[in-house]
């Protein structure tokens, strides 16, 4: 073969192969960046946190997702109207033993929260958005995409460094109660009295009460101290579905001591083989005064007081944490104690 004939070659691959993939590839840029905008908008709005790996997840996994739907519609149908299906129940279930085996778990890694946004920015945002799509001057894909990309660095910059709010306290109702919620100095502090645990419901009001209302607030992502007062159960349960759902780099629990019923341990255990698969640090507080520096101004005393509180055949002591922020001075007992 002549180097005319090589070049020719190459160039009609060019043309044929390369040009339409890089195409593809710009088009679904520009709408991932369009989506990215439009989620930038409401997920922080509802407490939900920002994935980073979305573009790349929907690029791979589209056509997988499509071929699951696909089999998944066909065997609806086929069961409806009788039509022996196992041929299609094999190639769904090995689709999904593979994509659940592939998916890794990054320990909310790469999870980016931000603080609830203003109403102007809830406006501004999609117009700006449909503004760079339709003006004349942007006339070409690349353009596009680099509009897009400017506007959803600035978006994120302005969520995370000017509208993140650097000091909160709050104190969200819980079961007839409150959990306390502190954010200061980038650091996210979660008090728990004992209310939690109080109903069955504890995992579903962490996912779906607690960690989004951390997120609007704080506009964090990650719990840097969760502070458990009494142990139980359901208070277990919830933890442990609070460390799939959001990160949490320390846990200080109250020790306790005496038999335990059978369902209790199983929740204690597997909250421990959870914490030990993600790295996070169970400190055991309520053996004697012990404190949590945030800052240099700004310390949680924890101390144990005299009277023992029962739960089941387990005892174990009252606390009482004390913390002074914004000359607001907090003290918080365990929620039996009150009773007591």
């Amino acid at each position: 073969m002549t180097k005319k004939s090589i070049d020719a070659i190459l160039e009609h691959m060019k043309e044929k192969i390369l040009v339409p993939i890089l195409n593809y590839l710009l088009k679904f840029l520009q709408v991932q960046l369009v989506i990215s905008l439009i989620l930038l908008v409401i997920l922080p709005s509802w407490g939900f946190a920002l994935s980073m790996l979305s573009p790349l997840g929907n690029i791979i996994f589209t056509p997988v997702f499509i071929s699951f739907l696909l089999l998944s519609s066909l065997l609806f149908f086929a069961e409806i109207l009788h039509i022996p299906n196992g041929f299609l129940i094999y190639p769904l279930e090995k689709i999904t033993h593979a994509w659940l085996y592939l998916i890794p778990d990054f320990n909310n890694v790469f999870l980016v929260g931000f603080s609830k946004p203003p109403v102007l920015f809830i406006i501004a945002v999609p117009i700006l958005t449909v503004a760079v799509l339709v003006h004349r001057k942007i006339n070409s894909l690349k353009k596009s995409i680099f509009a897009l990309a400017l506007l959803f660095t600035f978006s994120c910059a302005y969520l995370k460094l000017i509208n993140c709010p650097s000091r909160v306290i709050k104190h969200i109702a819980c079961n007839g109660a409150q959990v306390t919620l502190i954010h200061n100095y980038r650091t996210t502090i979660v008090i728990d009295p004992g209310y939690i645990g109080r109903r069955i419901s504890a995992p579903s009001w962490v996912e779906y009460t607690l960690v989004p209302e951390i997120i609007k607030s704080c506009g964090s992502n990650c719990i840097e101290h969760l502070v458990v007062m009494q142990p139980g159960k359901m208070t277990f349960d919830a933890i442990q579905k609070l460390l799939t759902t959001i990160t949490v780099k320390n846990i200080h629990l109250v020790c306790f001591f005496g038999p335990m019923k059978k369902s209790t341990a199983r929740s204690f255990f597997a909250l421990k083989r959870e914490t030990k698969k993600r790295n996070v640090t169970i400190h055991r507080i309520g053996f004697s005064q012990s404190s949590i520096k945030v800052s240099k101004n700004f310390m949680l005393t924890i101390e144990p007081l005299k009277e023992q509180i029962k739960y089941n055949e387990t005892h174990y002591p009252a606390l009482c944490l004390t913390c002074n922020i914004d000359n607001e001075k907090l003290k918080i007992y365990s929620a039996k104690y009150k009773k007591m």
